[in-house]
């Protein structure tokens, strides 16, 4: 069964996040957690397919910790999730090792699709 991480540091904003992904008909299993840190920790003690993150956050943002991430050599898909839709936002993701990005507010389709697009089957 797939893992799927969600890291943002609004709770509200991972309880949607997390309702929109159990309406995916792909199976997998959901955690979250609320900062840069926790989230390090996450991605390699659970290992998750995929990742979905928030950009702003306090303290460590969510490009320094896709980048933390990448360093410590995690091999699953990231996903940056943002309300601000500016360029240079996907473009600093993409550098920092995101391999997508999602413009809040959030669409649970979109979701869905990305999750058969970047999560394996089986």
């Amino acid at each position: 069964m797939a893992k799927i991480l969600v890291i943002d540091d609004e709770p509200p904003n991972c309880m949607l996040m997390e309702a929109f992904l159990k309406r995916c008909p792909h199976k997998h299993t959901t955690k979250a957690c609320y900062s840069g840190a926790d989230a390090i920790a996450m991605a390699e003690s659970w290992k998750p397919d995929l990742i979905f993150i928030d950009i702003h956050m306090p303290g460590l943002d969510g490009i320094a910790t896709v980048k933390s991430i990448r360093d410590k050599g995690f091999p699953g898909k990231i996903i940056i999730v943002t309300a601000d839709h500016r360029s240079e936002n996907a473009r600093m993701g993409a550098k920092a090792g995101a391999n997508g990005f999602l413009a809040k507010p959030v669409d649970g389709k979109n979701i869905c699709s990305l999750v058969e697009q970047f999560v394996p089957h089986g």
